[in-house]
């Protein structure tokens, strides 16, 4: 048996294979990272509202380029390399530091903070600062008002209670105290020029600002203290940081995928291209194991700890792409596919393609199913985290994994084999009909569940939802489309269902996610969903009276359908490399 397996083939599998386990980690909890940093859901919205539309022009650029100069391998490798650098970059991003309104009081000459709520301190919160089996000392920037009265003892001298004053507080969360509604913070150092016991009057009371660097759990309690903030500067600072090193990554993704695609294609030759499906099962297989895995190690790796430890991730990323360097640069045989000469205007053809009724009314579609697959690839996971919260789940990222893992196994693949016969039996306006409502159903059904656990029922829906919409997508991208544009029709499904579905979905859900929370979210876009497909029926019936179904204008290769194979051939589809 081994005798007989095609060396080239076994090397494009381990690259689909090794590729994707090193990318599904980072890419189903970029999201889930960049909230734990502190960003908004609008700030990591826009930032998918971008990364789609950056795929995109750089899959087209770089491709050209690679067929211009015949550098397919060398392209392939030097972007395995960006993107491997530009994700292992976002490891060593710092979290925000939050600044926050507290109370510096001195009471029988022992100082102490007061840090009160904006509404009321979460349990989690608390149970991490308010400590009474260990010590551990920690160390807040303060900058105080000067007050008229009482007294206060820095590097030695009495500081001059008129002017705005700044030190350093170090204290043992052992000593932190819960009164009413406030957390008591017992200071028994000050670091100014020198460390001194602190000396202060009883009739010091004075307004604070609270700074903590590098401390997680006090900047939590920041956060939901009073007139909590983050410094503009710094946010903007690491927004950028996270932005770029995103932007890099997406980008290496789309070209490392769109040139794999093709040297795999190249390398079947037309007479086995139906056996491209076989190769790119390997890569999820990857994506379905290590998207598993790497949910319960950060959970194993964060047990007892605040927040969640992401540094496994990052490691396998780095080892599986060296591996997979590796073996592209070492047994990936150097062989460049050949690009068509003489072929007509690209414009041209998008003219004639868009210039059909169907054509536009299947862009809707398009759309709308991209903007509800923006909510399942990026804010998902950030709503299983809030329920979590809320209904003290520990092991979020475990779930998770297993989320993944039913979206790949028992979802998507299933789906792909008998998407063929759906579309056969039901047809494809009736199965983009059925496809916009289930991601209503399952929209309604998240928003309404407490338990996060039954998500895993859940994510079955993922292979009538997602799982169908790809090869219906592309295939029925194929039937609409006159002979000889069909390659022009598969950029222009992919551009319109990612740079404006994807896109405008993940904008339109970070900003619900901020202003309104999950629950609105996801009952928005069920509604939603309902709305779109409503009007795409109605679209469907005015081009039926209007007799402008391509059918009636005499295209022949209207009667045909393409397998699932040939779908995700056609379409060289992405859901498992980068999104």
């Amino acid at each position: 048996m081994l005798k007989n397996m095609n060396k080239e083939l076994a090397s494009i599998k381990s690259h689909y294979f090794l590729y994707n386990a090193a990318t599904a980690p980072m890419v189903q909890f970029l999201p889930t990272i960049g909230k734990q940093l502190g960003f908004s859901g609008t700030l990591v919205g826009t930032m998918y509202t971008v990364l789609p539309i950056s795929g995109l022009i750089a899959k087209p650029l770089f491709g050209s380029l690679a067929d211009k100069f015949k550098l397919h391998k060398t392209f392939f490798l030097i972007f395995q390399a960006v993107l491997t650098i530009a994700f292992f970059c976002i490891y060593f991003i710092p979290e925000m530091d939050r600044n926050a309104s507290v109370t510096l009081i001195c009471d029988n000459n022992i100082p102490f903070l007061e840090i009160c709520p904006q509404k009321e301190f979460s349990p989690k919160t608390l149970n991490a600062v308010i400590v009474k089996n260990i010590h551990t000392n920690s160390v807040c920037q303060l900058s105080c008002e000067g007050v008229s009265h009482g007294y206060i003892e820095l590097s030695g001298k009495n500081v001059s209670m008129n002017n705005t004053f700044e030190f350093s507080a170090q204290f043992d969360v052992y000593q932190n105290l819960l009164t009413s509604n406030c957390v008591d913070v017992k200071v028994h150092v000050f670091l100014d020029d020198v460390t001194q016991v602190p000396v202060c009057g009883d009739q010091l009371r004075t307004k604070c600002m609270a700074t903590c660097h590098n401390n997680i759990v006090f900047n939590h309690l920041l956060q939901e203290a009073k007139n909590s903030h983050i410094d503009t500067e710094q946010s903007i600072y690491h927004f950028y940081l996270f932005f770029w090193t995103a932007i890099a990554s997406w980008i290496g993704m789309a070209v490392v995928v769109s040139i794999a695609d093709a040297i795999c294609l190249d390398l079947l030759g037309y007479e086995r291209r139906s056996d491209y499906g076989k190769q790119k099962m390997w890569g999820s297989i990857g994506f379905g194991i290590f998207g598993i895995g790497t949910g319960y190690l950060v959970d194993l790796i964060s047990e007892g700890q605040y927040e969640k430890d992401y540094t496994c991730i990052f490691y396998i990323m780095l080892i599986a792409m060296i591996a997979d360097i590796i073996v592209v640069a070492v047994t990936l045989k150097k062989k460049n596919p050949e690009c068509s000469m003489g072929e007509p205007s690209l414009f041209r053809e998008l003219l004639s393609v868009v210039r059909e009724g169907r054509v536009l009314v299947f862009a809707w579609w398009c759309i709308g199913a991209g903007m509800c697959t923006a909510v399942i690839w990026n804010f998902l996971f950030w709503y299983s985290e809030d329920i979590a919260t809320s209904s003290h789940i520990a092991w979020i990222k475990t779930l998770q994994g297993l989320m993944t893992g039913v979206q790949c196994f028992l979802g998507e693949l299933p789906f792909n084999f008998v998407s063929g016969s759906v579309l056969k039996k039901f047809g494809h306006i009736n199965v983009m009909s059925l496809v916009l409502l289930i991601y209503a159903i399952r929209f309604m059904a998240y928003s309404v569940i407490s338990n996060p656990w039954l998500f895993l029922i859940l994510e079955l829906l993922h292979g009538p939802s997602f799982g169908l919409c790809w090869p219906t997508m592309v295939s029925y991208g194929d039937k609409v489309t006159p002979s000889g544009t069909k390659a022009t029709m598969q950029g222009f499904v992919g551009a319109i269902f990612e740079g404006i579905g994807v896109a405008s979905g993940s904008f339109i859900c970070g900003w619900l996610m901020d202003t309104f929370g999950g629950v609105v979210l996801l009952r928005t876009f069920s509604v939603g969903a309902l709305l779109w497909l409503s009007i795409f029926w109605l679209l469907e019936l005015l081009l039926r009276k209007m007799k402008a179904n391509p059918l009636y204008r005499g295209h022949s290769h209207l009667a045909n359908y393409a397998n699932p194979d040939d779908a995700i051939l056609m379409t060289i589809s992405q859901e498992l490399q980068t999104y």
